[in-house]
C-alpha cells in the first residue's frame, strides 16, 4: 500500500490536474487508510504467532509500550517517505514539518483505532469490526455531517483537517488541528491500554 501510495504522488501531477492542498488531502486520507490496515494486520498476525510470547513476558504495560513504539516508528518513516515523495517539499522548514506531522498525525490516529478495537482479533470479533467501521464512519464525516457538528470534539479529526485544507491557503494552517488529532490518537491508545489491561486480570 505504501509503494502505491508513491506511485501515485509521482504520477498525479502528470495524469491529474489538481492542485497541491488538493493533492495533500488525499495523501492525508490514503495515509490513514495505510496506517489503519496495516495495524490491523499487525494486531492479526500479533494473535496468531505471539501468543506464548505474550504469556512469557506476562507484563501488559510492556506489551502496550511495544506496539505504542511500533505505531509511531512505522507511522513516522511512512510519512517522511510519502511527503518526500509528494514534491511538495518547499525551502520553508515550517510547511515541511507541518506536512510531515499532518500525515503522521492522521497514521497515529488510524493506527489508534486498530489498537481501540484489536478485540476483533481475539475474544470479540463482532464488537471489534463494527467498532472499527463506526470510527471510520466518524472520522470520515464528523465535520460534514450536521448532526454531527454538535459533537464534533469527540470524534475523530481526520474530516476537520480535510475541510479546513478546502477553506486554508497554506498547510501550516492545520498545525492547530493536527495538535488535536495528535492527541485525540494518544487518547485512544491509553484508552485500549486501560481496557485490555482489565481484560488481561480477567482471563
Amino acid at each position: 500500500m505504501l509503494f502505491s501510495i508513491i506511485a501515485f504522488e509521482l504520477l498525479a501531477n502528470h495524469l491529474l490536474e489538481i492542485g497541491n492542498l488538493k493533492k495533500f488531502s488525499l495523501l492525508l486520507i490514503a495515509m490513514f487508510i495505510l496506517s489503519l490496515f496495516s495495524t490491523m494486520n499487525l494486531y492479526y498476525n500479533d494473535s496468531r504467532q505471539n501468543k506464548y510470547l505474550k504469556q512469557k513476558i506476562n507484563s501488559h504495560w510492556a506489551d502496550w509500550s511495544s506496539q505504542l513504539l511500533v505505531a509511531v516508528i512505522t507511522n513516522l518513516f511512512s510519512s517522511i517517505l510519502i511527503f518526500i515523495f509528494s514534491l511538495l517539499l518547499r525551502d520553508n522548514v515550517l510547511v515541511d514539518f507541518v506536512g510531515i506531522l499532518g500525515l503522521f498525525s492522521v497514521g497515529f490516529l488510524g493506527s489508534g483505532i486498530a489498537t481501540l478495537f484489536q478485540t476483533q482479533w481475539y475474544d470479540h470479533s463482532t464488537v471489534g469490526q463494527i467498532g472499527v467501521l463506526l470510527f471510520i464512519y466518524l472520522a470520515f464525516s464528523g465535520s460534514v455531517v450536521n448532526i454531527l457538528t454538535a459533537v464534533e470534539w469527540l470524534l475523530p479529526p481526520l474530516s476537520k483537517i480535510i475541510m479546513t485544507l478546502q477553506v486554508t491557503s497554506s498547510i501550516t494552517k492545520l498545525l492547530p488541528i493536527v495538535g488535536q488529532t495528535l492527541l485525540y490518537a494518544m487518547i485512544l491508545f491509553f484508552i485500549s491500554g486501560l481496557v485490555y489491561k482489565k481484560n488481561r486480570k480477567n482471563a
